[in-house]
């Protein structure tokens, strides 16, 4: 039987920033005027006080593990576990997404950001972590990404991750980039849902 994984992030994903010091600085640079974002009305804020998230959408990864996918921590946050775990409990999601094994990950987490501009930086963590994934991805076993930064609708994504891995290539391996002021959305989410029906790996 085929294995759908799902690598989740955070930021940007699960949890919006409300009042952000780069959004902040770009829209002066714009000369734009810049307020924080509202919470919106099914959203909850943090203990700190710094992200909401959408309760929706937390019921939605519930949902998407309960039909079958199996649900990994994919973020910078893993570098301190206990305070993951503790958000994770906060989002009701601690019995739902697990920690990577350390076969998962071939590269220690970092909070380095991913480079997102022309050239990937194909040694930041996430990529090597996608790149042993593709090398050693099982007939028929799907991963899709969701994460803010990596982007799957370039070509240079999944060819790359194809090409380091010594694959042929990565049709087994796609993903869903959220927009990092919004996070998962349902249209977002509805992709998932797809796939896991049977849906084709999706990569928006």
């Amino acid at each position: 039987m085929s294995r759908h994984t799902i690598l989740l992030g955070v930021e940007g994903v699960l949890l919006v920033e409300i009042d952000s010091p780069a959004r902040d600085y770009a829209a002066m640079k714009e000369g734009r005027d810049y307020a924080p974002l509202p919470v919106p009305d099914d959203g909850a804020v943090t203990p700190d006080g710094r992200f909401f998230f959408r309760v929706p959408m937390v019921d939605g990864i519930r949902e998407l593990a309960a039909a079958g996918a199996d649900i990994v921590w994919h973020t910078r946050r893993l570098t301190d576990p206990d305070a993951l775990r503790a958000l994770a409990e906060h989002l009701g999601l601690a019995d739902t997404v697990r920690f990577p094994d350390a076969t998962e990950l071939p590269a220690a987490p970092t909070t380095d950001r991913v480079d997102v501009g022309p050239n990937v930086l194909w040694e930041h963590w996430k990529v090597r972590a996608l790149v042993e994934r593709a090398r050693d991805l099982p007939t028929g076993d799907e991963v899709v990404v969701v994460d803010s930064t990596l982007d799957f609708t370039a070509h240079r994504m999944p060819e790359g991750i194809a090409r380091r891995s010594g694959r042929k290539d990565a049709t087994g391996i796609g993903g869903v980039k959220t927009i990092d002021v919004v996070g998962l959305d349902e249209p977002r989410l509805d992709a998932l849902r797809v796939w896991l029906a049977g849906g084709a790996v999706p990569r928006i």
